[in-house]
């Protein structure tokens, strides 16, 4: 077996989002020679976004991300402001860190709502919108497939070959992140991965499927 190049291998902090602030995944990075790191956007506001990216520099770490935009469906056009507002926070504080890309969780439906047809065609209008905002600094989106048991409150995008059906729609500046935890499961997944190809696939996580 081809030993595991570490410097290659980036930490998401949700890994450890009980037990490190940032300042220790930054830490325990360094300490295991892993080359990079995946914020969260929480563990950005604790310390404040320019202190976390003078820390992750002054460390030579790699972003490969940052988690997360996207929640893009509302009930009203009030939050769907709201969420692209957000999300445009989320693009600039991507370009502060020097991240590779800027992850999409896109949400799943508004409350009370049973549309889901309706909620994938704003996560595709929301998806626009902020690419266009994306594009002018140069920050790559990547769409993130959720298992579909999180379709309904998490992201309504499930299977790669919708993530893949946007991009193609969509253009230029976005990709997708692929989490093996939510797209082991899909029959078509091996199809799909080499669809994207090697330039749209922006991020891969490594995670396991816990069985209850």
């Amino acid at each position: 077996m081809k030993a595991v190049d570490q410097k290659r291998i980036s930490l998401n902090t949700a890994t450890v989002r009980e037990q490190w602030n940032l300042r220790e995944c930054i830490d325990g990075c360094v300490c295991h020679d892993i080359g990079g790191i995946s914020p969260w956007r929480d563990k950005l506001h604790e310390c404040g976004v320019d202190e976390a990216a003078r820390m992750i520099r002054d460390n030579g770490l790699k972003v490969s991300g940052l988690c997360r935009g996207g929640m893009f469906p509302a009930a009203d056009a009030a939050g769907r402001q709201a969420a692209f507002d957000d999300n445009r926070r989320a693009v600039d504080e991507a370009v502060a860190l020097g991240a590779q890309c800027l992850v999409l969780v896109v949400g799943g439906l508004p409350e009370g709502s049973k549309d889901i047809a309706g909620a994938r065609s704003q996560v595709r209008d929301g998806i626009a919108a902020l690419l266009e905002y994306a594009r002018s600094l140069d920050m790559p989106l990547a769409i993130e497939p959720l298992h579909p048991m999180y379709a309904a409150d998490r992201a309504c995008v499930n299977t790669m070959k919708q993530a893949n059906d946007l991009c193609d729609e969509l253009g230029i500046g976005l990709g997708i992140a692929i989490d093996v935890y939510h797209v082991w499961w899909d029959p078509d997944l091996a199809t799909e991965i080499r669809r994207a190809g090697r330039e749209r696939i922006l991020a891969f996580h490594v995670c396991d499927w816990l069985v209850p």
